[in-house]
C-alpha cells in the first residue's frame, strides 16, 4: 500500500510558506495606523522640545519610527510570518538591489530640484523614482518584509552618501514608505502581486510618505497646495514605482536571471494556466 501523500499544486501567486491573514495581522495594521496618526503631533512636540537641534530631532524621529516598526515586527513574528519563507538568495538580492538604488537616489535629488523650475507645485510627479524598490523587490521575491527592507537599505545608503534630505528625510523616510506598502501586502498575506495589489501598495506607500513629510516639509502649505502635493505623490509613485517597477521586474524575468526567485517559479506555474 502506498502511503505517499501528494501535495496539491498551488495556483499562481500562492507562496506555500505564506500565512493566512489572522487577528495578529489586523492588530499590526491598526497599531501602525494609530501610531502614524500620532506622528504629526509628536514631530511638533519634538520641534518645541529641541528647537534647532537637528541631531536630537533626528534621533527622536528615528526612535519613534523604529518603535512603530518594532510593534509591527513583533506582531508579525507572533503570527509567525516575518522572514519565515526567506532564503539566502532573497536576502542577497534585496541587499544588492537596495544598495544599487542608494546612489541613484542621491543622483535623483539633482533631477528633482531641477525639475522644480518647470513643474512648480507638481514637482513630486517625478518623486516617485524614490519609491521604486518598494514595488520592484516585493514583486520579485514575494516575501514578508521585502518592501520595507529594500526601501530602508536604499534610503540609508542615500543618507550615508550625503543625500540632501539627511536622516529624517532620507533613512527614516524610507522606513515609513516601506511600511505603507508592506501593510497592503500583509493584508493579502503576501500572496497577491497583480496590478491591483501593486497599485494599492504604491498608493499606500505614497500616502504614508506624504503624511510623514507634512510636519517636516509642508507645515506651512495651504489645503489646496497639500492636495496638489498628495496627488503628485500618488501619480508619481504609480508611474515610476508601480508601472516602472513591474515592467523592470518583467524585463529582468525575461532574461532568465530571476528564474530561481518566487517570480520565476510562479511564472512557470502560471504558464500552465495562462494566468500571470
Amino acid at each position: 500500500m502506498n502511503n505517499t501523500q501528494v501535495e496539491p499544486q498551488r495556483g499562481p501567486g500562492q507562496n506555500s510558506a505564506s500565512p493566512k491573514p489572522g487577528p495578529a495581522i489586523i492588530v499590526a495594521g491598526v497599531g501602525f495606523l494609530a501610531l502614524f496618526i500620532a506622528w504629526g503631533f509628536l514631530y511638533n512636540l519634538f520641534k518645541q522640545q529641541w528647537g534647532s537641534n537637528d541631531v536630537a530631532i533626528a534621533l527622536a524621529t528615528a526612535f519613534f519610527w523604529l518603535l512603530v516598526f518594532a510593534v509591527v515586527a513583533v506582531v508579525a513574528w507572533w503570527s509567525k510570518t516575518i522572514f519565515a519563507a526567506w532564503q539566502t538568495r532573497d536576502l542577497l538580492l534585496v541587499a544588492i538591489v537596495g544598495a544599487a538604488f542608494g546612489p541613484l537616489f542621491t543622483a535623483w535629488s539633482a533631477v528633482y530640484t531641477g525639475a522644480g523650475v518647470f513643474l512648480g507645485p507638481w514637482n513630486d510627479l517625478i518623486g516617485g523614482f524614490w519609491w521604486i524598490p518598494v514595488i520592484l523587490i516585493p514583486y520579485i521575491v514575494r516575501k514578508p518584509g521585502a518592501a520595507l527592507v529594500a526601501e530602508i537599505i536604499a534610503a540609508t545608503i542615500e543618507t550615508m552618501l550625503g543625500g540632501q534630505y539627511g536622516i529624517i528625510g532620507g533613512a527614516v523616510g524610507g522606513l515609513v514608505q516601506g511600511m505603507g506598502a508592506e501593510v497592503i501586502f500583509m493584508l493579502t498575506a503576501w500572496r497577491r502581486y497583480d496590478w491591483l495589489t501593486l497599485s494599492l501598495a504604491g498608493v499606500a506607500s505614497a500616502v504614508t510618505g506624504f503624511v510623514y513629510y507634512i510636519p517636516i516639509y509642508y507645515a506651512g502649505y495651504s489645503v489646496d497646495l497639500l492636495l496638489i502635493t498628495l496627488v503628485a505623490y500618488i501619480i508619481g509613485v504609480l508611474i515610476f514605482a508601480v508601472v516602472g517597477g513591474r515592467l523592470l521586474g518583467d524585463a529582468l524575468l525575461s532574461t532568465g536571471v530571476l528564474n530561481r526567485f518566487a517570480i520565476g517559479r510562479e511564472r512557470r506555474q502560471a504558464e500552465a494556466t495562462t494566468d500571470f
